[in-house]
């Protein structure tokens, strides 16, 4: 009797599916590319569409917006021959460098201070992320607004102290420095929002004991804080980096890349080539490199994670 229970258990769950299951199984798995095919043709017609067309237009020559006969890699061999190249990439490091290390400790200081905060929590918040529900556009204007040299608050405030009106967009330096802080400004609040998330998940526990042991605030934050933000810094880092390489509407709206280039970024360039030069195969090799720097970008942040998780 017993011998025979384990072959017949066997048996049943060995048993082939009825043709009514394997009909629901099959109607199952047709109903999962209801779900697929959707999102591939947007990323198909939102990204991979786009980036082909660049690349042929890249490969050909353009007059105007007509491409032409097949050139090869001239318009590469242009980019990289250009001698003004050096100088927008210096100009593109110099931007991204200058407010990454504005905004990122800027959002975590914000989000440390918004995370210890009982009252007033929601308004305070609201100011902090004021900036970042602006568009671009609006922002940049804004800023054009109250710096304008003419008729601007911050020329009334420094000619009432004697300093007379301010016209930072005027010099190469000042106008770079003015773009960068504007874009810090702008963009600190993402930041913010995902440290204030990481720091919500360290356990409180941790500064508690750190607190009947001795230590103050400069202890807990760079024994408990700092080591569980470790990846969200980087991570904050490469989503900043990103979105700055890329970053015009900002410049565009105040500068426009001058005076004499101090502004034009590698993101501002393609914009200048395609839209003032009409030089459309010059434009797809700059934001060919453009891709190039992204995926560097992306392939860091893989290989941290990566090495994070082992």
């Amino acid at each position: 009797m017993s011998t025979n229970s384990p072959t017949t258990t066997s048996s049943q769950t060995a048993t082939p599916p009825t043709g009514i299951q394997a009909f629901r199984r099959a109607r199952k798995d047709r109903m999962v590319w209801l779900y697929v095919v959707p999102v591939s043709a947007v990323f198909l017609f939102v990204f991979v569409g786009p980036l082909i067309y660049t690349a042929w237009t890249a490969l050909h020559e353009t007059s105007y917006y007509q491409i032409g006969k097949f050139s090869g890699l001239n318009s590469f061999t242009k980019l990289f021959a250009d001698s003004e190249l050096p100088g927008r990439i210096w100009t593109t490091l110099v931007f991204s460098l200058g407010a990454l290390v504005i905004a990122l400790p800027a959002g975590l200081l914000s989000a440390i201070v918004l995370n210890n905060l009982h009252r007033f929590k929601r308004s305070v918040r609201s100011l902090f992320l004021l900036p970042w529900l602006m568009s671009q556009a609006t922002a940049g204007t804004i800023w054009l607004w109250f710096l304008n040299p003419n008729y601007g608050p911050a020329s009334a405030i420094t000619q009432s102290l004697g300093f007379g009106p301010t016209d930072v967009f005027s010099s190469p330096n000042s106008a770079l420095v003015a773009v960068t802080l504007m874009t810090a400004w702008w963009s600190y609040p993402q930041a913010m929002l995902l440290f204030l998330g990481a720091l919500q998940t360290i356990p409180v526990e941790l500064y508690e004991s750190l607190k009947v042991d001795g230590g103050g605030i400069r202890h807990a934050f760079l024994n408990v804080t700092l080591p569980y933000l470790r990846n969200t810094i980087v991570s904050v880092v490469i989503v900043l980096l990103m979105l700055y390489v890329q970053m015009v509407t900002i410049i565009l709206v105040t500068t426009r890349g001058g005076p004499i280039g101090s502004t034009e970024t590698l993101s501002m360039r393609v914009y200048n080539q395609m839209f003032d030069r009409f030089d459309l195969s010059g434009a797809s090799a700059t934001a060919i490199l453009l891709f190039a720097v992204n995926i560097v970008l992306t392939l860091v942040a893989i290989r941290f994670r990566r090495k994070e998780s082992l």
